[in-house]
């Protein structure tokens, strides 16, 4: 039969001549399909005794095997050279068919040792360059057999060290062409999960804990949590020393970053000189120093139940924190507040001065759960009992205030969660026990907090904005909350204008703010131009963009955690049997939140005419801290309640 030899994709293809036109074959290779081959693609044609294609492929394998390559090449002539040629010399004058188109495919798949230089014609490469390539396809041939090594030992749950050393870096897709990347890549394809998961499989992660803790400082840390800054050079000796006010703080007990405080005084008359009091980091920076470029790749302290990563190292905090006992440059907002006049809030002013703080209180102590009721009458036995019930009455004007503004009192029901975490001052490990304790939202002192810190933000947002100095605001419209370069009011708090300023030690907004803040209140009107950012800067934008990402990354790393662990607490709760029964509360069709945690779990099951807010008992079960899932089951339906989610 006559056949054709053809070449696709560097394979010699063997067809069975049909029909035969002038430029064109139309043949019948291995397949049941007629192809039509152009006659200049053609490298051999001629009569084989074979009944079909795929008796001559498998004759051509067979023949392949019989070429040396390395005789080959000796036999090869130092010029340029048809395959045809080559085969006549290895196999004789009579090489047949097969025998050439064998010969045509060792030569294709050898261009270590034969260079092509045209339709069937070779020639061959120098002895120097064969060593040289044979040697770096030997040592590919060992990292591939390295790599395959690796790809087992991770299948069957060990983690060789050289990937364990490389985790990181791995996580990070630093370097995507190194072998344990490629190692980690195939197992996990192998297994069909993901690469940490995979990792977690190995034993490159202690347990689940440090499987999320290590992919968030991988991807946000990459130099690691260690802030590595110059001490702070601050020279304040030139601030005036205000010895009229006693500050005080108020912050839960394991705030060590105290960048706010309160001071009252009595003018008599029912007026009160009321101060509100922020640490000054910013007095030690300037532009793109270096610790203005650690603030701004880092832009807020990371918040996660029983850890935190901070924005600045420990001196800077212990510079600027507002501790007891101690004497701070801050930046001050002073308002006269009236408690019977009409006006209420006078002659708002802001000064740069040094103060004493006398007093680092804390609202999570029994003795400072204050309700409403308390802060109307005696406090005798409450630290600055008076002032903090001044803060309170002045509090409650400007709450209502915000009210009238917004047009409807602000919802305080959702409540919060504190996670108590029983580490005994050692670092987690992520098996440790976990208290979840309910705190209701808008409590009095949580109240006095907010609203005066509130007020500050928007006189100083107002301040900057009126004398057209570059901030980072905040606004709300039906576009959402969002950071923004232009003052807009935030329609959600009740306020014409908004920015964060008053936490610069945690926040890089603040931190930002806070900077342009004092050329302000040096320069007044001239600041435009004396402040170190100027209105329309595009640093200014990337900056501002910068720090959205990242708070949202924080943000939902700080979920994540909550997560964890209000899974571990389950955990912690499961019965003999492996489960536990608890009620929760239909948050929308198919999800609910339990009761005792702000835990969110899906539930099908639930009857679709449930009404919103029911309660639900469920059965939780087969927690996986790895995947942060749980086993819900609905028990029964309760009757609905009258409470927000």
């Amino acid at each position: 039969m006559d056949y054709i030899f053809y070449d696709t994709s560097n394979k010699l293809v063997a067809a069975q001549i049909l029909e035969q036109t002038e430029h064109h074959f139309h043949a019948k290779g291995t397949g049941s399909s007629v192809q039509k081959i152009k006659s200049k693609d053609v490298l051999l044609k001629g009569a084989v005794a074979l009944p079909n294609a795929a008796a001559v492929a498998e004759q051509i394998d067979l023949k392949l095997l019989e070429i040396d390559l390395d005789f080959v090449w000796e036999c090869a002539p130092a010029d340029v050279f048809s395959f045809e040629f080559l085969a006549q010399e290895f196999f004789g004058a009579g090489a047949s068919l097969i025998e050439k188109g064998a010969m045509w495919q060792a030569l294709q798949s050898a261009p270590i040792y034969f260079a092509k230089k045209g339709k069937g014609q070779y020639v061959k490469q120098p002895q120097e360059q064969i060593q040289i390539a044979l040697a770096a396809v030997a040592k590919k041939e060992e990292r591939l057999k390295l790599q395959a090594q690796w790809v087992q030992e991770l299948l069957d749950g060990n983690c060789p060290a050289e990937i364990l050393q490389a985790r990181d870096a791995i996580l990070r897709r630093q370097n995507p062409n190194d072998l344990s990347f490629k190692a980690v890549q195939a197992a996990a394809e192998h297994m069909n999960v993901s690469q940490p998961q995979l990792l977690l499989h190995a034993g490159a992660f202690k347990n689940a804990f440090d499987l999320h803790r290590s992919l968030f400082v991988a991807e946000h840390y990459p130099q690691g949590i260690a802030a590595q800054l110059p001490a702070p050079v601050l020279d304040v000796d030139d601030l005036p020393f205000n010895e009229a006010v006693q500050l005080f703080s108020i912050d839960d007990s394991y705030t060590t970053e105290i960048d706010d405080a309160f001071s009252v005084q009595d003018l008599g008359g029912n007026q009160y000189r009321i101060g509100v009091h922020i640490a000054t980091p910013s007095l030690a920076v300037t532009r793109d120093d270096a610790a203005d470029k650690h603030a701004s790749t880092r832009m807020s302290t990371m918040y996660t139940p029983g850890e935190k990563i901070t924005m600045l190292p420990d001196d800077w905090v212990a510079s600027f924190s507002l501790d007891e006992g101690t004497i701070k440059p801050v930046v001050s907002l002073y308002v006269t507040f009236d408690a019977q006049s009409e006006t209420v809030f006078a002659d708002i002013t802001s000064v740069v001065e040094r103060v004493k703080i006398a007093h680092n209180l804390r609202h999570d102590i029994p003795s400072m759960q204050l309700s409403a009721e308390d802060l109307t009458n005696e406090l005798a036995d409450v630290p600055c009992a008076r002032a903090m019930k001044t803060l309170w009455l002045g509090a409650q004007h400007l709450s209502a205030a915000r009210d009238a503004m917004r047009g409807r009192p602000e919802n305080n029901n959702r409540a919060d969660f504190s996670f108590v975490i029983d580490a005994q001052n050692q670092p987690l490990h992520g098996d440790e026990s976990v208290t979840i304790v309910q705190r209701p939202r808008g409590s009095a002192v949580d109240k006095i907090v907010s609203e005066w810190m509130i007020f500050a933000n928007v006189q100083w947002a107002t301040l900057l904005s009126d004398l057209k100095v570059a901030a980072l605001f905040r606004t709300q419209s039906n576009m959402g909350v969002r950071t923004s370069t232009h003052s807009q009011p935030h329609m959600a708090m009740g306020v014409p204008a908004y920015m964060w300023s008053t936490s610069p030690l945690r926040r890089y907004t603040d931190w930002f703010n806070q900077i342009q803040l004092l050329a302000a209140i040096k320069d007044g009107v001239a600041a435009p131009m004396t402040a170190p950012f100027k209105l329309r800067e595009v640093d200014v934008l990337t900056r501002m963009g910068n720090f959205d990402e990242k708070y949202k990354a924080y943000n939902e790393q700080q979920n994540k955690m909550e997560k964890y662990w209000c899974l571990q607490w389950v955990n912690q709760h499961l019965n003999e049997h492996g489960f536990l029964e608890t009620n929760a509360i239909l948050i929308k069709e198919g999800m609910l939140r339990l009761k005792e945690l702000p835990l969110y779990v899906p539930c099908v099951s639930v009857p679709a005419e449930t009404p919103l807010q029911s309660t639900v008992v469920v059965r939780l079960s087969r927690v996986d801290l790895a995947q942060l899932t749980v086993d819900v089951a609905l028990v029964s339906v309760l009757a609905a309640e009258a409470e927000l989610a």
